[in-house]
């Protein structure tokens, strides 16, 4: 039976976006959240998305292959009164972090049970937010796959 990983990748994911000092250095590891963040939450965030999870099962191997989009939500940015970076270009920014941070990483895991996942840009979208009108939408899209 093949092992639909999503939870452990979901882990997986999350732990390296936190844990990388470019993405963090916009966006704050308390702001990058699972799939639903919180119902009051500050700008910038970043978000988990939807995972969609296809098993891999051959002679000796056990695994799945997950679509996933991460995505950076951001405002413009203004200092003392001053535009310094404009929403778009702001959330262009969080999606490159995201993809830097992410693509061709390599973690193994452990639970449920041991695995490899492999994860790979398969590249991104940047759109004016549809819920909020001053804000823009990067959509990082990730292939992971996870062998066991």
């Amino acid at each position: 039976m093949a092992k639909l990983a999503t939870v452990p990748v979901r882990k997986a994911i999350l732990t390296l976006l936190k844990a990388d000092a470019t993405l963090t250095a916009i966006v704050p590891a308390s702001r990058i959240y699972p799939q639903s963040p919180p119902a009051s939450h500050a700008w910038p965030f970043v978000r988990y998305g939807a995972p969609t999870a296809i098993p891999i099962v051959a002679t000796r191997i056990d695994g799945s292959e997950l679509s996933v989009a991460v995505h950076g939500f951001a405002k413009d940015r203004i200092v003392d009164g001053v535009l310094v970076e404009t929403a778009e270009d702001h959330a262009d920014r969080i999606g490159a972090a995201i993809a830097a941070a992410l693509d061709r990483k390599m973690v193994t895991i452990t639970t449920p049970y041991p695995a490899r996942i492999r994860i790979r840009s398969t590249g991104c979208q940047l759109i004016a937010d549809g819920g909020e009108a001053d804000a823009y939408h990067a959509v990082q899209n990730f292939r992971v796959r996870v062998i066991g």
